[in-house]
């Protein structure tokens, strides 16, 4: 009994020994066929000795099958299962474009806080105006006390000088910085004046006519805000101002009734300059609007002259032509008012529209000049001391004439602001 034991151990032990010592043929998928004993293997190859002794591994996935000695097959190895292809992803279709919505644009205005502004601006505009210079009315009157004196014939001015308002223009540059301003610029106006005067002999003798007058002012001005809120400024003024006054008359005529006829020449120039000094306000009324109200007083000296010329030709025969010439130059102080009312409106982008208002008149003070002395012909060269009286004296008669030039302009414009500091959106 023991020995039957034994025996079956010894077998067993032998069996896979006996199996595998033997060549075993292996079948590739590819149709070839080799021959040699395992020596090892694992899930996914076999090491197989060649009959030259090589050994080899090969993959089972390449192997068909295994015949062994005793012709036993070993189970077809389970292919693997075949991983299921993902099916393809349907196509995404982009949704489409949709464009943003148009964003507002973003204007930007200047900033007018005289606490924060810091920009140059330029302006010009246009409109009407009139020009109502003295000259006329100087030169007559005087004549009218003159003739008077030496007995001569007066005119007297039963008509005029009218004046029809005409264009008027302005420009100029500023520059403001916070509380700081500094502005330099210049307006132009002129007029049609007409007049008429009367010579009241036995027949009358008659001056008409209508002449344009016009007047040119420069400026140079800076101020400084003693008051300044963000809505509103207070601030004082100091500058300088030049003013020329133009009359010129060359198509006035002259009538006398079987006597004479022709044309009467008035040119009147004149040059004042001086200083200035006012006051200033102006309120913001939100972004948008700003109303400004400037009052200077101007103190001014200069120059005038004038040249009257009478060419007439006399209707009696045989007729006689006359030319009567008379030149006068004089020297003047004159004080008075100018007045500013202006409304702006700013835009954007620097831009802006207003109307301003501008009204001038001045007083003159005589200081010299050449107007024919009131001595009557043939009297002797005066003395100084009598030099001296009638030089008072035509100061005297200069100041009862009540010399005053007018000026007046209603005009809109469009300014242009460079900002060098902060903007705000609107």
């Amino acid at each position: 009994m023991m020995r039957k034991k034994l025996a079956f151990l010894i077998c067993l032990f032998l069996l896979p020994y006996s199996v595998f010592s033997e060549p075993q043929t292996i079948y590739l998928r590819n149709g070839k066929t080799l021959k040699g004993e395992i020596l090892n293997q694992t899930a996914t190859y076999i090491e197989l000795e060649l009959p030259n002794k090589e050994v080899q591994r090969i993959q089972k996935v390449t192997i068909l099958r295994i015949a062994y000695k005793d012709g036993t097959t070993p189970p077809p190895e389970k292919k693997p299962e075949p991983i299921p292809e993902k099916p393809p992803e349907p196509a995404v279709v982009p949704p489409p474009v949709v464009a943003p919505p148009p964003v507002a644009k973003v204007y930007k205005r200047v900033v007018r806080n005289p606490l924060e502004r810091n920009f140059l601006e330029f302006y010009a505009g246009g409109g009407g105006g009139k020009d109502d210079s003295h000259a006329i009315n100087l030169y007559y009157k005087y004549q009218n006390i003159f003739a008077v004196v030496t007995n001569g014939t007066p005119f007297l001015l039963t008509k005029g000088p009218n004046q029809t308002p005409n264009g008027a223009g302005t420009a100029g540059i500023a520059y403001k910085f916070k509380r700081f301003s500094i502005e330099a610029g210049g307006m132009s106006t002129h007029s049609s004046s007409t007049s008429q005067n009367i010579g009241p002999e036995a027949q009358l003798i008659l001056v008409t006519g209508t002449y344009p007058q016009e007047l040119k002012a420069g400026m140079f001005k800076t101020s400084y805000s003693l008051l300044a809120k963000p809505n509103f400024e207070l601030y004082p003024t100091i500058g300088y101002t030049r003013i020329w006054n133009k009359t010129t008359d060359d198509q006035s005529t002259v009538f006398q009734p079987s006597n004479v006829t022709g044309y009467s020449i008035f040119h009147s120039s004149e040059q004042l300059k001086g200083g200035t000094f006012g006051l200033g306000f102006a309120y913001l009324l939100g972004s948008k609007f700003e109303a400004r109200l400037e009052v200077e007083r101007m103190q001014l000296k200069g120059n005038q002259t004038l040249h009257q010329q009478y060419s007439v030709t006399t209707l009696a025969i045989p007729t006689q032509p006359l030319i009567l010439p008379a030149d006068y130059t004089f020297s003047w102080k004159a004080t008075g008012n100018h007045v500013s009312l202006k409304l702006s409106y700013f835009w954007r982008m620097g831009l802006g529209f207003w109307i301003r208002y501008d009204s001038y008149q001045w007083n003159y003070s005589l200081q010299d000049g050449t107007f024919p002395s009131v001595i009557k012909p043939g009297d002797p060269a005066p003395s100084l001391l009598q030099a001296t009286q009638l030089n008072l004296q035509d100061k005297a008669i200069a100041g009862s004439v009540g010399s005053v030039s007018k000026a007046t302009t209603l005009q809109i414009g469009i300014s242009k602001a460079l900002n060098f500091g902060p903007e705000e959106d609107f």
